[in-house]
């Protein structure tokens, strides 16, 4: 604080400078601040005068643009008004014909001309002349519109459409109600009685896919309104012409809204159309969604009117905003300084002008600051610091002893005398010091040697005992006096004793030894020690002295022995776990390259042991991993290393099996051994086991190798009817590569869209006419040809590639349906098969939603199979999945029926539509009568629970005759049609006869 006075406070030198800094910043920010008031106003009247210029401007030219297309749109009304009033007293030159669609609606074309007449309409003979005369003039009328309106069209009052394009007739609903419609309420008598030319509110057209405004004229007849005549102006248009016409200046912003506060054009809201989810007559709702500052500028000019009172006003700080009224739409133009260019300009030049100010301040005071300082107080300031560094026992005088006068001779007495007093006190200081260190090292040696948690000895260098500390006598157990005079050895373990010899041996060559010893307790315990001993320097008499530091770690031995055991176990068997395993296969490999030695690898699990947790529960499950762990130790020999690698899987090294058929023989012993009944805790079970062999060195001499042949031999002996052995062998290598390489080549095919749908069809049995197809994917390989669905499938689901391949079927078939029922006005339906991963995943009732959607199909035209084995497994689960798919309106069959396990039980829960019945119970028929007794069952099963039925592999009229007799509904085989692709599919649709149509005729004269 003192300093701090000294220095500024009392400083004459900072005095005189803030002085002059205080005086020039007032005048200086004086001048300035007028400056700034003058430069203000004058940015002000310009930006305000560009804002009025140039919504003005924008609003005169919007409203030329609507009023000549308002002008072209009373021409064409006249035009169309006189060509009705003809139509009484004229006939039509040519005749329109109308297709009558389902619920009583008709479509007619000519050209790019579309009529419709909807379901609630009727088509008389007035209408059907209205619609000829109509045609026969719409074109001239469209030529002179279309180029200014994207749409151009007629609707009478009795539901009679007239549209060019033709298209937004075309995808009218057949249900389509024009009184429900903005464009068409708006000109009748109810909402224009005065008759005029009026332009709706924006709303979204969802067959333009555009929002949009239309010109509405209503047509009257001889004082009769018969209907209403308009075009429609896309909102885009407004855009391109802002663009086109307008040459905005830089830092000024235009954006229209109507007069409900929606933003109809702002170029930097690129979603201000589009963010409103729409259908049609969707009237325009985004002002929440426009930027808070618009909603601001919005509400100021609507609500509170201030675009009529101010030619322009300020929102948001210092926006500068104007509004100009576009009439004919109840819309507004408004324009608004958007980067404030002038302003920032203003800042710059006041920050400048600041700045400017500050530094000639700045500058003058250290003008005077130097002045005073250097040639009044600098000398004064150096005999301050002199005599401020001498009470700190310091000094230094710097350059000040080569001065002659007064204070040169005082700075160098006192600069002699500080000398003389420095060395005496230095050399006192060094002797307390000292001695203050040692006393101070011994205290702090004594205290940490008796309070240390580290046992400590000393002894004489034949280890008798010279001194412990408190430590050491309670790790003995022993008293002070016993330990005093006695040697180490007398409290180590015997059978470590020798190791003291060792260390003597390190000790005599100074170096320091370290060891774990068992120290023996005077209870007879024995504990563990770390234990270090060290020489130490020789005392006054020449005699040698050893340390020895004694830590218990008998408790991180016991830790030590209980993490290897929770490292290396299973904690529900107590077999190993697969972390030791790899190392002990580790082991076996290693001494196999060296070799005269060979093991047999084992890798297997338990059969159908998820039905034992699924019926039973998981803790039976358990209490029978643990009973088959139990029987392998027993079983097995004790070189043989036996682990649990996680659920129910097992693996064994047995050491020393060279060959085959000793390998063979202890499977055999292990399937019998697991095969034995097992009594749970609820019921007594039998499991077995499928074991995959591998032989080492034979086989491989990689420890991933190993696992992989294995497991592969695994699934093979599983895939050979379980509760069986297979050794690994070239043939399932080459299996495998086989597999990996139709892998890569399937996620090459997905990308490149080599697949291709064919369609067998399905047909009525009663009528002998189609009643559908099921999808049937091929995949038409560059080299190989038409590859076999047998072949890569099952690559696809182990994979995961068949969701991706699903999904692709999914849509392909529903375009194909959408194209088949639309060519030939039917309701065919097409089948598809979905996949036992693809009906797992969660989201697989949104892929056929998407697949519905996208191809505008209705959802019962599309048939979604499964087989029998996807649906037994989690039950509540599937049916879950079930209902969400059904809940999408689609047919559901469960294929190859009577091939699985289902329970009927839970098949009557199902909400299925149809059975297929597989081919196996077909092809044979009539010889083998259980196929017919078992065919008939299913068909009259069926029918009781109200499904149809759908017979696959129908090959002969014997068949046929069968399935009709049993009152089978739909066939599918050969005998119709094999599976054809969809240009041959067409063919055969279009083929007047077919062979099989016969055979209807045939059993109906039976």
């Amino acid at each position: 604080m003192q300093w701090f006075n000294s220095r500024l406070i009392h400083s004459l030198s900072i005095k005189a400078s803030v002085l002059v800094l205080c005086v020039s910043s007032v005048i200086g920010l004086v001048a300035g601040f007028a400056l700034m008031n003058s430069q203000n106003k004058l940015t002000s009247d310009a930006a305000i005068q560009d804002v009025q210029q140039l919504s003005s401007l924008q609003a005169n030219i919007i409203s030329q643009h609507l009023s000549s297309l308002a002008r072209l749109g009373e021409v064409s009304h006249r035009q169309l008004v006189s060509r009705l009033n003809s139509r009484y007293t004229e006939q039509s030159a040519s005749e329109l014909h109308f297709n009558k669609l389902e619920n009583g609606a008709y479509r007619a074309r000519s050209g790019e001309i579309g009529v419709f007449v909807g379901a609630s309409g009727k088509l008389t003979t007035a209408e059907i002349q209205m619609a000829n005369k109509l045609v026969s003039v719409w074109h001239d009328i469209a030529n002179a519109a279309i180029p200014s309106f994207s749409s151009y069209f007629f609707i009478s009052s009795e539901q009679l459409s007239v549209t060019y394009p033709a298209k937004l007739a075309e995808q009218l609903p057949a249900t389509h109600n024009f009184e429900e419609d903005i464009f068409y309420r708006i000109g009748t008598p109810k909402y224009n009685p005065t008759r005029q030319p009026i332009w709706t509110p924006v709303y979204f057209d969802d067959i333009q896919n555009q929002w949009l405004t239309s010109l509405i004229i209503p047509v009257y007849i001889q004082g009769e309104f018969v209907g209403v005549v308009g075009g429609d102006f896309i909102l885009q248009q407004l855009n391109e012409l802002i663009i086109s016409e307008v040459d905005v200046l830089t830092g000024r912003q235009i954006f229209v809204f109507d007069n409900s506060g929606n933003l109809i054009y702002y170029p930097d809201f690129k979603h201000v159309l589009s963010h409103q989810d729409a259908k049609l007559n969707t009237e325009l709702n985004n002002f929440q969604s426009a930027p808070s500052f618009l909603q601001e500028i919005i509400r100021e000019a609507l609500i509170k009117g201030r675009f009529e009172s101010e030619s322009t006003f300020v929102v948001t700080g210092d926006k500068r905003v104007s509004v100009s009224p576009i009439s004919d739409l109840n819309w507004y133009v408004g324009a608004y300084d958007k980067f404030e260019p002038f302003a920032e300009y203003t800042s710059k030049l006041q920050l400048s002008i600041f700045f400017a100010i500050a530094a000639a301040a700045l500058l003058l005071s250290l003008l005077v600051f130097w002045f005073l300082n250097q040639f009044v107080l600098a000398r004064l300031r150096i005999m301050f610091d002199a005599f401020k560094e001498h009470q700190q026992g310091q000094f230094e005088l710097k350059g000040l002893v080569k001065d002659n006068d007064e204070i040169g001779q005082v700075a160098r007495s006192m600069m002699a005398m500080s000398s003389e007093i420095s060395g005496l006190i230095e050399g006192l200081n060094e002797k307390i010091i000292e001695k203050e260190i040692a006393e101070l090292a011994a205290l702090k040696l004594s205290n940490a040697v008796k309070h240390s948690e580290t046992a400590i000895a000393i002894t004489d260098e034949n280890f008798i005992i010279e001194f412990v500390n408190p430590k050491f006598i309670e790790l003995c157990g022993r008293e002070e006096d016993e330990l005093i005079g006695a040697t180490l050895k007398t409290v180590i373990d015997n059978q470590m004793a020798w190791m003291l010899d060792a260390a003597y041996e390190q000790l005599n060559m100074g170096h320091t030894w370290k060891g774990d010893l068992l120290l023996t307790h005077s209870n007879g315990e024995s504990i563990w020690v770390s234990q270090t001993v060290s020489p130490m320097t020789e005392d006054i008499n020449g005699g040698r002295h050893f340390v020895a530091a004694t830590q218990d770690i008998s408790q991180i031995k016991k830790n030590q022995k209980k993490m290897e055991k929770l490292a290396y176990h299973d904690p529900l068997t107590n077999l190993y776990n697969r972390t030791f395993f790899k190392a002990q296969l580790t082991k076996s490999l290693e001494m196999t390259k060296r070799g005269h030695f060979s093991f047999a690898l084992f890798y297997f699990d338990l059969d159908q042991f998820k039905r034992v947790n699924d019926t039973l529960g998981h803790e039976a499950g358990d209490e029978l991993l643990i009973e088959i762990a139990k029987r392998l130790v027993r079983r097995l020999r004790a070189e043989d290393t036996i682990a649990r690698l996680g659920g129910d899987e097992f693996a064994v090294i047995l050491s020393g099996v060279a060959t085959v058929e000793r390998a063979t023989a202890m499977a055999i012993d292990i399937q019998n051994v697991i095969r034995e009944p097992v009594q749970l805790s609820g019921a007594e079970v039998l499991v077995s086991a499928s074991i995959g062999i591998t032989m080492s060195p034979k086989d491989a001499m990689s420890i991933e190798t190993l696992l992989r042949n294995a497991d592969l031999a695994m699934y093979r002996a599983k895939a050979a009817g379980r509760n069986t052995h297979y050794f690994f062998t070239d043939d399932l290598d080459k299996a495998v590569k086989e597999s990996l390489l139709i892998e890569s080549e399937l996620r090459v095919a997905l990308r490149e869209l080599q697949f291709e749908l064919y369609y067998q069809p399905q047909v009525d049995l009663k009528t002998g006419k189609l009643f559908g197809f099921e999808a049937l994917i091929r995949w038409n390989h560059p080299e190989r040809g038409m590859v076999s669905p047998a072949i890569f499938i099952s690559v696809a689901e182990q994979s995961g590639l068949i969701v991706e391949l699903g999904e692709w079927v999914l849509a392909e078939a529903s375009m194909f349906i959408a194209r088949l029922n639309e060519k030939y006005n039917e309701n065919y339906t097409v089948a598809v098969n979905l996949s036992a991963r693809q009906f797992k995943d969660k989201g697989v009732a949104s892929v056929i939603r998407s697949s519905i959607i996208n191809a505008r199909i209705k959802p019962e035209w599309l048939d979604i199979e499964l087989t029998e084995s996807m649906l037994m497994g989690d039950i509540s689960e599937a049916l879950h999945q079930l209902d969400d798919i059904k809940a999408l309106g689609v047919q559901m069959s469960i294929d190859d029926f009577g091939t699985g396990y289902s329970s009927l039980s839970y098949l009557k829960k199902f909400p299925v539509d149809t059975l297929k019945v597989d081919r196996a119970f077909i092809k044979d028929i009539p010889e083998d009568t259980d196929d017919m007794a078992i065919s008939d069952a299913i068909i009259a099963m069926a029918h009781k629970l109200k499904m149809k039925v759908i017979a696959e592999g129908v090959e002969t009229p014997e068949h046929v005759e069968f399935l009709i007799k049993n009152n089978c509904q739909i066939g599918q085989g050969y005998l119709f049609s094999p599976p054809l692709s969809e240009e041959k599919l067409h063919q055969f649709i279009e083929t007047e006869q077919k062979n099989y149509e016969a055979l209807f005729c045939r059993t109906e004269q039976k």
